[in-house]
């Protein structure tokens, strides 16, 4: 992403872009995956066919902007477009994250698992984020099931009880 844009406000749908953002393929395999990370924390670049995937099931909570996306040599890439995310939850309550100790190299340190909110605050969406800022993405079992029944890779899913942080709030 070459010119300066809020990545989180993108992602938040927060932003609306006018133009196409720039993207250049930087990293990965041979060839650009259905699902493209940018080297930002937060932007998700998806191929035609995932949007169509989620299109198909009518999933809810999500929208799309253009992109441009390059390859390594600099040369158009057709049929990505970059994934906003329009459903919200409320704030994450790092407070009742649980310490867990975990066995690292240098000795026993803790961790804290889980990320929770309260479920009265999401809004029902199969995609959404939590209000606070943030790059957190949550999808619902029947997204994560759609995707993973149509070999979509480079994406990864981890439970929200499973979310480990080291850092303590």
């Amino acid at each position: 992403m070459g010119i300066e844009i809020d990545p989180f406000a993108l992602t938040r749908a927060e932003l609306r872009p006018s133009q196409p953002i720039p993207v250049e393929w930087a990293m990965g395999s041979a060839r650009p995956m259905q699902v493209m990370w940018t080297m930002y924390a937060a932007p998700l670049i998806l191929a035609d066919s995932v949007v169509q995937l989620l299109r198909s099931h009518g999933f809810t909570g999500w929208s799309l902007y253009d992109v441009a996306v390059r390859d390594k040599q600099g040369q158009p890439i057709p049929g990505y477009s970059g994934l906003s995310i329009t459903g919200r939850c409320g704030n994450i309550a790092w407070e009742r994250g649980v310490e867990v100790p975990r066995s690292r190299p240098a000795g026993i340190f803790p961790v804290w698992m889980g990320l929770f909110f309260d479920p009265e605050s999401w809004d029902g969406s199969d995609f959404f984020m939590p209000a606070e800022r943030g790059g957190y993405v949550f999808v619902v079992e029947e997204v994560k099931r759609a995707l993973e029944r149509a070999k979509i890779r480079n994406v990864e899913f981890t439970p929200l009880n499973q979310f480990e942080r080291t850092w303590k709030v």
